[in-house]
């Protein structure tokens, strides 16, 4: 093992340059936290929450009256899951911001070690139906310290990576149990959902909006009722999933894998998963 492979081992920590970005103050948002707009690496443009815990350089440069402004802010991504079982989503902590550079480039760039956790699922990019695509979820420790403290705590967190079937770094993603080094970047997506659920949360819709539709007494709030459908049918019918593209993978401990292996291995799982559920 190298020298700097050795020192990434214990590494989590992003980099993300964007737009700062204000929304509108609204009952859910009335202090209006700050978000870094950008564009996903493959595509597809999305907002990325900024949270400041404490005082950091370059903390000024986070007021509203900046906003519109190019930032570089340096930090970690807090990944957290809502009560309703949605995909965990992404919050940049900062530890410190400054004006951008005629260098730098926009995106959120990651730098994690981790493990893999489960086999790897094949499938294509939303964006780039070209694009063939490994998904992973890592399991990266963090260490949190404290100033003045010698207490210690470490938070187990799972990202979900995906990475293109034909990238020289994917076999190393392939098999569980393997512990890499990643270096990649944040990307917002779109897949779209299907099944029993989904069908039965449509057809309460439809009905829904042809009761208000009925109910509407003008013209313009028959049009909302429908713009409304339309906004909750593409919610019941797509995830927004927030997942690191990895662009650069080491293989620390473990073996390489094939594709064959993985959908192998992935096969496998379904079936003790099946068998589980028989049993129950």
């Amino acid at each position: 093992m190298s020298d700097t492979s050795s020192a990434d081992a214990s590494v989590y920590c992003a980099t993300a340059v964007g737009i700062l970005d204000f929304p509108p103050a609204n009952r859910q948002n009335p202090s209006r936290h700050p978000h870094l707009r950008m564009t996903g690496p493959l595509g597809g443009d999305f907002r990325l929450p900024v949270r400041v815990t404490r005082e950091i350089p370059g903390r000024e440069l986070l007021d509203p009256a900046h906003h519109g402004v190019r930032l570089l802010v340096e930090g970690r991504l807090e990944w957290s899951a809502s009560p309703d079982n949605a995909p965990p989503a992404p919050t940049l902590v900062a530890s410190a911001v400054r004006p951008v550079t005629p260098d730098d480039e926009d995106g959120c760039d990651i730098h994690m070690c981790g493990e893999i956790t489960g086999p790897a699922r094949i499938g294509r990019h939303p964006l780039r139906s070209s694009i063939a695509l490994a998904q992973v979820t890592v399991r990266v420790q963090i260490p949190r310290t404290r100033a003045g403290s010698r207490a210690i705590l470490t938070e187990t967190v799972r990202i979900p990576v995906v990475i293109p079937l034909n990238h020289p770094g994917t076999p190393a993603l392939l098999r569980p149990g393997n512990r890499v080094v990643i270096e990649g970047l944040l990307e917002q997506a779109s897949l779209p959902r299907s099944g029993p659920e989904v069908e039965q949360e449509l057809a309460n819709l439809e009905e829904t909006t042809k009761q208000r539709v009925a109910w509407a007494m003008t013209s313009e709030e028959a049009r909302a009722a429908e713009r409304d459908h339309a906004r909750r049918r593409w919610e019941a019918t797509h995830t927004v999933v927030h997942r690191v593209v990895a662009g650069y993978v080491e293989l620390l401990n473990g073996a390489p894998a094939t594709i064959r292996e993985a959908r192998e291995l992935r096969r496998a799982a379904m079936q003790r998963r099946a068998q589980r559920q028989q049993a129950s």
